[in-house]
């Protein structure tokens, strides 16, 4: 009986915390509108989505203000990208070219450079794109199309 009844009310009493650490104004333009708003770690007390959107980081310059608008991309809009800029997390266009990255085969070890070969898609000669390579690193490699 007390396993049924723990389990709505520990739902009742986490909601009614998550709502309490909620930035000011949250929901709202009213404080920040025009602004560029910073998150704080205590808005998501939970692991986020990390599921990556396509394309990749352009090369930034470096925020000095530590300006975090986003903790992964699906925090961001559209097809904007959670890009890391010194201490700053920022949602921005990626660099891509056309086609998409192959999908990785999980259930074979990654064979070849486990090492970063480049950093966006304009860094590869002629089609290729960076793309992840199984290894935790990036490589040049031909498309899907």
């Amino acid at each position: 009986m007390l396993a049924r009844f723990l389990g709505p009310l520990a739902a009742a009493l986490l909601l009614g915390l998550l709502l309490l650490d909620l930035p000011p104004g949250h929901g709202d333009a009213g404080e920040w509108a025009g602004e560029r708003r910073t998150l704080p770690a205590t808005a998501y007390p939970f692991p986020r989505c990390t599921r990556q959107k396509a394309g990749v980081c352009p090369k930034l310059a470096i925020d000095q203000n530590c300006t975090e608008e986003c903790f992964s991309d699906g925090d961001c809009a559209n097809y904007l990208k959670c890009c890391r800029t010194g201490c700053s997390a920022l949602c921005v266009l990626p660099d891509e070219k056309p086609g998409s990255c192959p999908r990785l085969d999980t259930g074979i070890l990654p064979l070849g450079i486990c090492q970063d070969q480049c950093q966006v898609d304009s860094d590869c000669p002629d089609q290729r794109k960076c793309c992840r390579n199984g290894c935790g690193n990036v490589s040049c490699v031909t498309p899907n199309f």
